[in-house]
């Protein structure tokens, strides 16, 4: 079912424009949709999200949707259920023509079993290295063909760390690989064994070497992870510092870390900054009470007009709202909907380190259109955050405004029926 909904605003020209919408979903399929926002001069902006074409060449299970936006390719993990042992990856052409496929399958390369994230690392001579998370305690790593988008197993590192103690801790399940931004290490947080694993890159010859893990609490689970550099304190500053942003899926926290680069590509010391923040934040009526079961799923920064930094972050299985509004303009019934939430950061002057005053400041709880919120992502312009929703079988667009981050508490658009929603991205 298609929604389309209007969003009030100020608008003195007729004008339309279009984005893709890439989703992919465990029934098999990867959806591309056109994502259409039309303003004139007497009406408020409209907005329709429509599928263009489905592909199933990353079948059977798509966990996760990466964009080569230099060489114009798509790629995709296949978690493939079904296996405790082999898995796969697929590279896609993606065609921006009106006619024809909108992606155009490459390759197909088969991998270790529960790939769930990946990372892109390119050269300055172009040259790629794509890093890859695999919730069977592994990472690996994929050397990548510049003309044909082939893939080459590279590296695999397989680990024995001893797990943390809860009971989904049960062997080490790194869930994300990220590159630090001077772009030397990928970082890989750990959600069994309660690490921030890391790995420098040799730019040379691609392949990575391990550093010394960073321990986070005990039981904390950490999921993802997002860097942030800081206005410079003073002009005499010749960078900002560098914070790195941890949420734990167990603990439901986000953990804030001062990052510093060790000498001779040693690796990254972190310095925790201040204390543990609720991942749906805190002083919004909630309390861990409530948010029993909660499993924040993933974090993001963004800006504002002014270049002031925000986080969002998914909430799940924690259901905060129970009255809202039915996407479906067609049907009047009520829905339950897990949660967005906001947070202002810093702005500049330096923190005081390891006290209990919070380096990030809860903002705003929004809807996020229903239940589930595995993946979202923000718009290139930062205006919409396109979520999907993992038990919904639906995504969701939101309006964020520039001006305060405010996200929207109704979709402006969003489609259901899709299965369950494992990734979304935007297009080039």
């Amino acid at each position: 079912m298609f929604a389309s909904l209007a969003l009030t605003a100020l608008v003195a020209t007729t004008s339309v424009s279009a984005t893709r919408l890439y989703v992919s979903s465990y029934d098999g399929n990867i959806t591309t949709f056109n994502f259409t926002k039309t303003s004139n001069a007497t009406s408020n902006a409209t907005y329709n999200l429509a599928p263009i074409d489905k592909n199933i060449g990353c079948a059977p299970n798509p966990s996760w949707l990466q964009i080569d936006k230099m060489k114009g390719n798509l790629f995709c993990l296949d978690e493939n259920f079904a296996s405790t042992t082999n898995a796969s990856i697929a590279s896609f052409k993606i065609n921006k023509d009106a006619t024809g496929p909108s992606l155009k399958k490459i390759t197909n390369t088969t991998v270790p079993a529960s790939p769930v994230h990946s990372s892109l690392y390119t050269t300055s001579n172009g040259t790629q290295l794509l890093a890859v998370a695999h919730y069977t305690h592994a990472l690996t790593t994929y050397t990548v063909n510049p003309q044909t988008a082939t893939f080459t197993l590279s590296q695999n590192f397989n680990f024995t760390d001893a797990p943390g103690p809860k009971t989904q801790q049960t062997v080490a399940r790194p869930h994300q690989v990220i590159i630090d931004p001077m772009k030397k290490y990928f970082v890989v947080p750990d959600l069994g064994a309660d690490l921030i694993r890391v790995y420098y890159i040799d730019p040379m010859t691609l392949k990575i070497a391990e550093r010394p893990s960073i321990p986070v609490p005990k039981g904390s689970g950490p999921r993802h992870a997002v860097f942030h550099i800081t206005p410079r304190s003073s002009l005499k500053a010749k960078r900002g510092e560098t914070h790195l942003y941890v949420l734990t899926e167990i603990s439901a926290q986000i953990l804030s870390f001062n990052v510093t680069y060790l000498p001779n590509n040693g690796g990254l010391a972190m310095t925790p900054i201040g204390k543990a923040v609720w991942a749906y934040g805190s002083g919004m009526g909630l309390d861990a009470k409530t948010a029993t079961g909660n499993a924040p799923a993933e974090i993001s920064l963004a800006y504002l007009r002014n270049g002031a930094a925000q986080l969002i972050v998914s909430n799940r299985n924690a259901t905060f709202f129970k009255d809202v509004k039915n996407p479906d303009p067609m049907n009047s019934t009520a829905i339950v909907s897990d949660s967005l939430a906001t947070f202002s950061l810093p702005t500049g002057t330096k923190m005081a380190m390891g006290n209990s005053t919070e380096a990030i400041v809860p903002q705003a709880l929004t809807p996020a259109g229903g239940l589930y919120p595995r993946s979202f992502e923000i718009s290139p312009n930062g205006d919409m955050v396109a979520v999907g929703l993992q038990q919904s079988g639906r995504v969701a667009i939101f309006h964020r405004c520039m001006e305060t981050g405010m996200i929207g508490k109704e979709p402006v658009a969003s489609v259901e029926g899709l299965g369950e929603v494992s990734s979304v991205v935007w297009g080039m």
